[in-house]
């Protein structure tokens, strides 16, 4: 009788034990990430997202859109499957907040990654760079290093800005503009072009051939006969590297010139001379607050959060986690690791 009794025991432990990995089959923890493929910073950001969270044994469905359109017909997919969070780098800023409908419907987390998303209730958290404290950086160092408050110039500026379909693109050229705009009013500062709203100097797509068609055709028109043009706000390091190769090939020499992203070709040119500043956006130290605000949601506590009242998306307050840029220019470029 003994021996029948522990028998049965042993069956019933076995038993107990299958079932117990049976749930925990059933309870893998799912990520969904949607980034656009528009350049390889998002490719390496989405691999090490991925990378991070299947070491913590994460199942994680990494896609990549080449355009808006692309992206919500994703998205819609993957909210199909319902993972336990999703994470969004958007193409169109305002473009989501009928697809994401459905995630709210599900109570599918969406966390933006990067760039803030718009029009939608949907959206729980943000994680992205200062990028206020960017457009600040930029105004600050052309403010800083053409001596404009203590009455330095004129000087020929020509301005340029990112997509229109990126809320990040707004933000950094109006805060570089409330730094600049006084210098302007007071003849400090001079655009031949006259283009200086978001709309006149925004380039489609974040696309560096749009960039250089508007800058051939302001250089042919207004800096001909040896008009120097000294300094250009650029949104990004791409568009810098275009504009700066259509100046060498007219015979002109640099002007003071902006960057974004620490790309390393801008790290070269900062080096030799010819492009004066970038900043720098620590890929690492972002994707890794990202992967905890991921981990945190989907063990449903509160994240790391730093910042509650910035970012507006029309609908709400998204709760942020902001890290902070760095400027890179020949002062510190040797340090940086990029």
């Amino acid at each position: 009788m003994l021996k029948q009794i522990c028998i049965s025991a042993m069956l019933l432990m076995m038993l107990t034990l299958v079932g117990c990995g049976g749930a925990d089959d059933d309870e893998k923890k799912v990520v969904a990430v949607s980034f656009p493929n528009t350049t390889g910073s998002w490719q390496r950001n989405g691999d090490s997202i991925k990378r991070f969270l299947e070491d913590d044994n994460f199942v994680v469905d990494l896609q990549f859109a080449g355009s808006p359109a692309e992206q919500s017909s994703q998205i819609a997919n993957l909210i199909e499957e319902k993972p336990q969070c999703i994470v969004i780098g958007a193409l169109d800023s305002a473009g989501l907040a009928n697809v994401l409908k459905g995630a709210k419907e599900n109570d599918i987390p969406i966390i933006a990654f990067d760039r803030i998303i718009l029009g939608t209730d949907a959206v729980s958290y943000y994680a992205s760079y200062d990028n206020e404290a960017i457009g600040e950086a930029m105004g600050m160092y052309f403010e800083a290093a053409l001596n404009l408050k203590n009455g330095g110039g004129p000087y020929n500026i020509e301005l340029f800005a990112g997509a229109p379909s990126d809320n990040n693109a707004h933000l950094f050229f109006k805060k570089t503009m409330e730094i600049l705009e006084p210098y302007f009013r007071s003849g400090q500062l001079v655009c031949r072009s006259n283009q200086r709203d978001f709309n006149s100097v925004a380039v489609a797509d974040w696309n560096s051939s749009n960039a250089r068609t508007r800058i051939k055709n302001i250089l042919d028109t207004y800096y001909t006969g040896g008009t120097p043009l000294h300094a250009v706000l650029s949104p990004n390091d791409d568009i810098a590297g275009v504009i700066l190769e259509e100046m060498k090939a007219r015979g002109m020499a640099p002007p003071m010139i902006s960057g974004l992203d620490a790309d390393p070709a801008a790290i070269e040119r900062i080096k030799a001379g010819q492009q004066t500043f970038t900043v720098g956006k620590d890929p690492d130290h972002l994707t890794a607050k990202c992967v905890r605000m991921i981990k945190a949601v989907v063990e449903g506590i509160q994240p790391d959060i730093n910042d509650v009242k910035t970012y507006d998306n029309g609908v709400k307050v998204l709760p942020a986690y902001l890290c902070t840029p760095m400027i890179i220019d020949k002062t510190n470029v040797g340090q940086f690791k990029g």
